[in-house]
């Protein structure tokens, strides 16, 4: 696949999306030591694609009125989304809905793309990357890695909190925020085989080492997740934080005859109800990835129904309803213009594609320094006792009040003060290897 199957892209933002590009400039200077040029991006998708994406929002047909449809909440799990919230959610697409503003808002961070080619294969990768670079010698390079439904926007807000605090001099940190593989704007120009959590991760880890990062720490939640525990194996990794963790039936068995809180419970209880009632979608895209894909590239309205109701289902609800409909409207925008649903279904094939199976454990590193940050809505969550005899390596644990599955998006200032504080832990391992 080529970039004319993509949105267009630019080296230079223009309009408003330049200005602001301006005022970050400095962080997209690249560090030295790197082994591969990026080349600097924007993205502009062209009126012609915004312009059908409205056409076949307007032309869509929503089903009549039934027991079902108007008895569901997305918020506790009831039946999924609504008949009226999709309804409602079409008309502020079609009226309300600004892309061009969310793209700015993407284009104001230095973006760029970069060619991996793998050197256990030799598959190409063409990886689209956020960053923000220090101009300090002793910065800390890390990468989060984001998931499905979500996309490197995720990380939007923790990017406008590091430069609100600090300048390219005063940074502590290199941070490189990739479209993971396959995802949203990184594809492989050759799709030749299905893609596996060890590719992706190398493709990671080759991102990494050819902006001349030989020590750097992983973070990642849902697909993000996985990918970090994979990369924890690659020498380069020295470091790695979680905000999901699975647990196989081996740990959950090593774990049972340790106290928990009430809280804690709470937060396993409602994991378990996930893996009882809240999975099936899993399914669906592991073992039927062509034909969801199929189905919900037909109108970008199914896609939202689709993608809406786990945005909402797993974040953190109980105060104030969250995200809100332009951002969920932005994320499902961002998969139909880039084409990539089809492309980000390779992770369930692997994870999900035996109907009641267990998840593959990916036995993450024992040795190398491990964080973990516990939000009360995940589908998967690790109690801090569990969490430290499991894991020798620990070297940080949070625990929040708020936030859900889309920490870094619902609750930036917690994840990016959990990161910060792991950071600081885990400098010297990282920088005295590197």
């Amino acid at each position: 696949m080529d970039l004319t199957d993509h949105p267009q892209s630019s080296s230079k933002p223009t309009g408003t999306a330049n200005k602001m590009a301006l005022n970050l400039s400095s962080f997209g200077i690249l560090p030295p030591g790197i082994l591969t040029q990026p080349i600097p991006f924007s993205l502009n998708v062209s009126m012609r694609d915004i312009h059908r994406l409205s056409a076949q929002v307007d032309q869509a047909n929503i089903a009549v009125p039934q027991y079902y449809n108007t008895h569901a909440d997305p918020v506790n799990g009831t039946y999924g989304v609504s008949r009226s919230w999709l309804l409602d959610a079409q008309q502020i697409w079609l009226s309300e809905f600004d892309w061009r503003a969310h793209e700015e808002q993407q284009n104001k961070f230095p973006n760029f793309r970069i060619n991996v080619t793998l050197p256990s294969d030799g598959q190409v990768f063409d990886l689209h990357f956020a960053a923000l670079f220090s101009k300090r010698e002793d910065a800390v390079p890390i990468t989060l890695l984001h998931g499905w439904p979500g996309s490197w926007m995720e990380f939007l807000p923790v990017m406008e909190l590091l430069v609100e605090k600090y300048t390219a001099d005063t940074l502590p940190y290199h941070v490189v925020v990739p479209s993971i593989p396959d995802y949203g704007l990184s594809f492989r120009p050759e799709e030749t085989k299905e893609l596996t959590m060890a590719t992706a991760g190398e493709a990671i880890n080759s991102l990494m080492v050819q902006l001349g990062f030989n020590g750097y720490v992983a973070q990642g939640g849902d697909v993000g997740s996985f990918l970090s525990q994979v990369l924890s194996h690659h020498d380069e990794c020295k470091a790695y934080h979680l905000n999901m963790f699975f647990m196989t039936s081996q740990q959950q068995a090593s774990v049972a005859h340790l106290n928990i809180s009430a809280e804690e419970q709470a937060k396993v209880d409602y994991a378990a109800a996930w893996a009882t009632t809240g999975n099936a979608y899993a399914v669906e895209h592991g073992t039927r990835p062509s034909t969801i894909s199929l189905v919900l590239q037909t109108n970008p309205v199914a896609m939202l129904a689709w993608m809406g109701e786990k945005l909402i289902e797993w974040s953190d609800n109980r105060h104030s309803p969250f995200p809100s409909i332009d951002t969920i409207l932005s994320f499902v925008s961002y998969y139909w213009l880039t084409n990539s649903y089809a492309r980000s279904m390779w992770a369930y094939s692997e994870l999900t594609s035996v109907v009641g199976g267990e998840l593959p454990p990916y036995n993450p590193s024992l040795t190398k320094p491990m964080g973990y940050s516990c939000f009360p809505v995940e589908i998967a969550t690790l109690p801090e006792s569990w969490a430290r005899e499991l894991f020798p390596n620990l070297v940080f644990y949070g625990v929040h009040e708020k936030g859900g599955h889309f920490a870094a998006l619902q609750a930036p200032e917690a994840f990016l003060s959990d990161i910060e504080q792991f950071l600081a832990i885990v400098k010297d391992t990282v920088l005295g290897s590197a």
